[in-house]
């Protein structure tokens, strides 16, 4: 596969991209602060939380996954097609820029409404294709990892991978709200 394929193949992730002065906020302190605390409690918890299995935790948000990409990639088609010319004006307030290749130099480019919202339903799609086949793969191999993974190592590896896996989840959701504050609020002004 050529690099420039690959480059295709991970083109909703430019979303991480876009400069804003709230983006950082939201896509990195916000969730690590909503992961930390839920893995800190899931933890502490006097009576564990069962985390794979049939009604584990991973298995119910794998569940809601089914249902959130579907949802997100008809947002995509959506916003793509929506004809209304306030879609391809730019955002109000602190314009949203990307920063993109153009005959060989690097330039900021302000995002229109229809094209930040597109980028952002097709990373939430990316995402969350992501985090399903993740969630199903930790399934199937939990039992092989816990039983060939020193237990010293298994001991601190679940939580870390508890809190990777939490926060791209809170990422997951922390953006979706901001899409359906999009979708329901400011396209409509």
């Amino acid at each position: 596969m050529s690099l420039a394929a690959l480059r295709q193949l991970m083109t909703p992730v430019r979303y991480l991209r876009i400069q804003h002065p709230a983006k950082r906020l939201l896509d990195v302190i916000v969730p690590a602060l909503m992961a930390g605390l839920a893995t800190a409690c899931l933890m502490l918890l006097p009576y564990p939380v069962r985390l794979l299995g049939d009604s584990g935790l991973i298995s119910v948000f794998t569940d809601l996954l089914q249902i959130l990409v579907g949802f997100y990639i008809a947002a995509l088609a959506a916003v793509a097609t929506f004809d209304r010319p306030g879609m391809d004006a730019p955002l109000d307030g602190e314009p949203a820029r990307l920063i993109e290749r153009r005959n060989g130099a690097l330039v900021p480019v302000n995002l229109s409404r229809r094209r930040f919202l597109s980028m952002m339903f097709g990373y939430l799609s990316f995402l969350g294709l992501v985090l399903y086949f993740w969630g199903a793969l930790a399934g199937l191999l939990a039992e092989n990892l816990r039983d060939t993974i020193p237990v010293e190592i298994y001991v601190f590896a679940v939580p870390a991978c508890l809190f990777l896996y939490l926060f791209w989840i809170c990422n997951l959701l922390v953006t979706t709200l901001l899409g359906l504050h999009y979708l329901s609020d400011r396209i409509h002004r």
